[in-house]
């Protein structure tokens, strides 16, 4: 499972590095987007690590389910429950009641995306790397 939550890093560090990129143009909600998949691939990532697969997209269940195995991811509640605001309204323009998607979301939302996203996947990338349990 090692191998599988390795390649999981890498796809979880491809979507972060394309809403880098994403960021210098100013598209706001596809930031928002792949912070988000990126995010829940890092924590699919930790899981598969400890023998679990998810197929789900809620970060918030999936970090729930990671946090009975290992507590120290419990400081990413918030950022979870962030990112997971992220998933479907930043691609649908139904989400909202009018305008495209990316209307509704903000430099501030895309920064902070980055942030959260990033310090979770570092979290996870330590884990795996050492082993740890």
């Amino acid at each position: 499972m090692v191998e599988r939550a390795k390649d999981l890093i890498e796809d979880a560090e491809d979507f972060l590095g394309a809403a880098l990129d994403l960021y210098k143009t100013g598209r706001w909600s596809k930031v928002c987007f792949n912070s988000q998949q990126a995010a829940e691939l890092a924590l699919k990532a930790a899981l598969n690590y400890y023998g679990i697969e998810r197929r789900t997209h809620s970060l918030v269940d999936l970090l729930d389910e990671l946090t009975q195995i290992n507590e120290e991811f419990k400081v990413y509640e918030e950022a979870a429950k962030v990112l997971d605001q992220y998933y479907i309204p930043t691609r649908y323009a139904n989400a909202f009641a009018s305008g495209p998607a990316k209307r509704y979301f903000t430099e501030d939302q895309a920064k902070r995306a980055i942030e959260l996203t990033t310090s979770l996947l570092e979290k996870v990338k330590k884990v795996v790397a050492e082993g740890k349990t």
